[in-house]
């Protein structure tokens, strides 16, 4: 089974893009692969800067000791101001410098699979576009294509968990689908 790390940019109680990274890993246990749920919540991290090269704090380095035991991630991110969560971005940026040696492209050879809920009809598209960018580009992640944007996330969810809107639900799981796919082969 393809191991998968699944994780949200948010660490707010009653995230709604937590409650679809929660749908994530179950949908990748249907889909035969094999998720690992985490909250960042429980890696606190200071800002990264130039001197945490070589100098990572413990919950850096646990964060890149899980990354690297898994061949795929699936990440959910908020939207900020048309962009994504800054806690996320300052917890991939640990990850990569964690790891003494480790080039600064730490996601090298992963798989990704990016989501987003927001209150707004766009879902959090703005936000996962440029998370695209840093990830392919800055880290070396490969991204499928597939990005799922959850609009409206107040209606989003059926009582059980589920995306209630058809459409969407298909959608998502075509994405889990092509992640679990994409990273038995990595």
């Amino acid at each position: 089974m393809t191991a998968i790390l699944v994780f949200s940019g948010s660490s707010r109680p009653g995230s709604m893009n937590h409650k679809l990274a929660e749908l994530a890993a179950r949908k990748i246990n249907a889909a035969g692969g094999k998720a690992t749920l985490i909250s960042l919540a429980d890696y606190p991290l200071p800002l990264v800067d130039a001197a945490g090269f070589g100098n990572a704090p413990e919950a850096a380095t646990r964060l890149r000791a899980l990354i690297d035991a898994h061949k795929g991630l699936f990440i959910t991110s908020p939207e900020y101001n048309a962009g994504y969560a800054p806690a996320l971005k300052n917890a991939l940026d640990w990850a990569t410098v964690a790891k003494p040696g480790a080039p600064a492209t730490g996601l090298a050879g992963k798989v990704v699979g990016l989501g987003a809920a927001s209150p707004g009809v766009m879902g959090g598209y703005r936000g996962l576009t440029q998370l695209r960018t840093v990830l392919e580009l800055g880290m070396g992640a490969l991204v499928i294509p597939e990005m799922v944007a959850v609009g409206n996330y107040g209606a989003a969810f059926t009582e059980a968990g589920d995306l209630a809107d058809e459409k969407t639900a298909s959608y998502f799981d075509m994405t889990i689908a092509r992640l679990v796919k994409e990273a038995a082969k990595a």
